[in-house]
């Protein structure tokens, strides 16, 4: 979404737009990885949406991959929105 919002052409790009490294964009596009909550607030804010939701959704995603179970219902009421 950053980069078609911003007219990026490349993860290469895109990792310069985001202070990563371009590995770590395609690692966060075929989601092998999550970025970190610096890096899902630089996201919310390019995106203009809610960087709490966002940086919450992130960490629920990675709770989910973890089957974290307390960490899922913690963040799961953040990542909607409807705090």
């Amino acid at each position: 979404m950053v980069k078609a919002r911003h007219n990026l052409t490349s993860d290469y790009a895109a990792a310069h737009f985001l202070g990563v490294t371009t590995q770590s964009v395609s690692q966060y596009r075929c989601r092998k990885t999550f970025c970190n909550d610096r890096v899902a607030y630089k996201i919310a804010v390019l995106l203009d949406l809610d960087p709490l939701v966002v940086v919450a959704s992130v960490n629920l995603e990675r709770a989910q991959r973890a089957g974290d179970e307390t960490l899922i219902s913690f963040w799961s009421k953040y990542a909607t929105g409807a705090t």
